[in-house]
């Protein structure tokens, strides 16, 4: 199971106010939140105990001593660096420690909750697929560009669009035999999350990529996974979940690659396209 904290960072945008409350007094409070008792969980984050007895439950656990007792495992180890957020008074090398140790902290939770048995069945569908077409809007469209470009290179017919006219008309064409990946940080992008059902409703395998495991983007899919960046009240998480985003697609690329039964002469790939890209070496001027 994962870690108590990773679990809330990855449902907290998906919460209730009052749960809300009670995963921030948590993740404020970490190391000393598990020696607290409910009601004082419950006047730290100025909620109701039931409230507090419903965030134990949504994060998985049937009871709130067996929460606190995950809890205390996992905080007896430092606390210390876990991410926090930015903020004004912070100094241009605070902002950018916080930068790094969010994104590596975004990796190491979303392999945390990361079902790599469903990573292993999407990449096999993959090799089966006759078409992989990806859809996403804003930065998640850029993600979806260049997976496609990478899955190219393993000989599929593998397209992305970002335009909310496109992923509709795209949607539209997909077959049984087609593989149709949404990438939405909030997993609420309305056209990203209805071009997933319309591709779904004409029976190809839809794949979900989200930062929130409760969202529409998840109900759309056949196969779900779910990066675990912190959020903070500044808005770097849709920019920063990309990382967690783009490293999720790299471990997909790579199982499709081990189960892939023809392959392109990737090295030949590599040197026709270093060829076009690169100007040759120039010979050094005589003096």
């Amino acid at each position: 199971m994962p870690g108590v904290l990773a679990t809330i960072r990855s449902i907290y945008g998906s919460l209730p106010e009052a749960e809300r409350r009670v995963a921030e007094f948590v993740m404020r409070n970490a190391e000393v939140a598990p020696q607290r008792s409910v009601h004082e969980y419950a006047q730290g984050a100025k909620v109701s105990v039931a409230s507090v007895s419903r965030f134990v439950r949504r994060a998985g656990y049937a009871h709130f001593r067996d929460f606190k007792l995950q809890l205390a495992r996992e905080t007896s180890t430092a606390v210390a660096g876990l991410y926090r957020a930015i903020t004004p008074k912070d100094s241009d090398v605070e902002i950018v420690r916080k930068v790094f140790r969010g994104n590596i902290r975004s990796l190491e939770d979303t392999l945390e909750i990361l079902c790599i048995l469903d990573l292993v069945r999407a990449a096999k569908a993959i090799c089966g697929s006759s078409r992989l077409v990806l859809f996403g809007m804003g930065g998640s469209g850029i993600v979806a560009h260049d997976a496609a470009l990478r899955f190219s290179y393993l000989d599929f017919q593998a397209e992305a669009y970002a335009d909310a006219s496109e992923i509709l008309l795209q949607a539209l064409r997909v077959t049984a035999k087609d593989v149709v990946v949404g990438i939405s940080h909030s997993g609420r992008s309305s056209i990203t999350v209805e071009g997933l059902e319309m591709a779904r409703e004409r029976s190809a395998l839809t794949i979900g990529l989200s930062n929130y495991p409760r969202s529409p983007l998840r109900d759309a899919s056949d196969l779900f996974f779910c990066t675990a960046f912190p959020e903070s009240r500044v808005k770097v998480a849709a920019l920063s979940s990309r990382v967690a985003q783009l490293c999720l697609l790299d471990a997909l690329y790579l199982v499709v690659a081990r189960h892939k039964e023809h392959l392109w002469d990737v090295e030949r790939v590599n040197a026709l396209t270093e060829r076009m890209l690169r100007l040759p070496a120039r010979a050094p001027r005589r003096r």
